[in-house]
């Protein structure tokens, strides 16, 4: 849920002391201002276009259980140096050979940074097993 300024208001409005909940007198609920209604019958009002029917001759991927997925198009994953992951943004619009160059050398250099990466882990495990005995 998004908190707008109405939101926050609403919900403080609604927030009862600590010491109400104590007293053995219970006390009548706040009712909810009239603007509250109106934001309510507009929310109510928004729906989501239909969707489209489906098409059973679309080339549409179907993934199951187990199985594995490519995005070519989408390009490669690059890693970076700190383990994050990122794709190219302008990758649809450079050149086939453009891409073939590309993937291989993000491949070489992924293949060499998760080598570090791994290192690094290993390192790490290495340093917490010693901790730990």
């Amino acid at each position: 849920m998004k908190l707008t300024s109405t939101t926050a208001i609403l919900i403080l409005t609604y927030v009862m002391p600590s010491s109400s909940l104590a007293s053995s007198d219970p006390k009548p609920q706040p009712q909810p201002p009239a603007d509250q209604d109106k934001a309510t019958n507009k929310e109510e009002l928004l729906q989501l276009p239909a969707l489209p029917e489906s098409d059973p001759d679309a080339n549409i991927p179907t993934l199951r259980v187990g199985q594995s997925l490519t995005l070519e198009s989408v390009g490669p994953v690059i890693i970076n140096s700190d383990g994050t992951t990122r794709t190219i943004s302008n990758w649809d619009t450079l050149t086939e050979r453009e891409q073939e160059v590309t993937w291989r050398r993000i491949k070489k250099r992924n293949a060499e940074r998760r080598e570090i990466l791994e290192a690094k882990q290993k390192e790490m495990l290495e340093q917490e097993q010693e901790k730990k005995d």
